[in-house]
């Protein structure tokens, strides 16, 4: 899958349509037996929030400095961003267990504890705390707001077996998460085997 190097990690690029779903696309290849893994690490985790705007980018290097210095539970955080993923993704290609449902809402609920109304009118949603868990916590109360919108509905799965990336899909017109990526490789795939068999 298209990658990008971001402050000098390896992340996916972004072309689903809003940071939750592209989330989900840190994994690339969902149906495969080894998958590819773009989040190795809680930097991984904190650059990508930070990139695709779920995070302040003046917090990220921050962040980062928090996770190394507290490598254990940085980690577990990561393995819960992954579970939180992967729930996230089986509820998004719909339906989820009830099992994907309770993974999803120990999340958003961990984030609903951490956010607060900034004022302002209209008043804006304000992430509070300073933790390494920051990010899981971002994107778990974007992924609460996304949940409750129209949009969800409107989500299809790459279907190239090496890919599965998520994208918006609202007028149902599209297939592929990029015709630039597994479109061109599926009509090259289909341009061989014509080729092959008119030979």
């Amino acid at each position: 899958m298209a990658s990008t190097v971001i402050d000098g990690l390896v992340l996916p690029i972004s072309l689903a349509g809003h940071p939750v779903l592209d989330f989900c696309n840190t994994r690339a290849a969902w149906s495969a037996p080894v998958p590819k893994e773009y989040l190795a690490s809680h930097a991984h985790l904190t650059v990508w929030a930070g990139a695709n705007g779920l995070l302040p980018a003046a917090e990220v290097p921050r962040l980062r400095r928090a996770g190394v210095r507290s490598a254990g539970p940085a980690a577990d955080i990561v393995a819960r961003a992954i579970r939180f993923r992967s729930a996230l993704y089986t509820v998004l290609t719909g339906p989820g267990t009830p099992a994907d449902w309770a993974a999803v809402n120990t999340e958003v609920a961990a984030a609903g504890t951490a956010v607060r109304l900034a004022a302002g009118i209209p008043a804006a949603w304000s992430l509070t705390g300073t933790g390494p868990d920051r990010p899981l916590l971002a994107i778990a109360w974007a992924a609460a707001q996304f949940l409750t919108t129209p949009a969800a509905a409107a989500v299809d799965a790459c279907p190239s077996h090496d890919c599965g990336w998520l994208f918006t899909n609202p007028t149902g017109r599209r297939r592929w998460c990029s015709m630039a990526l597994c479109g061109n490789r599926a009509k090259a795939r289909r341009h061989a085997r014509r080729t092959r068999s008119t030979g």
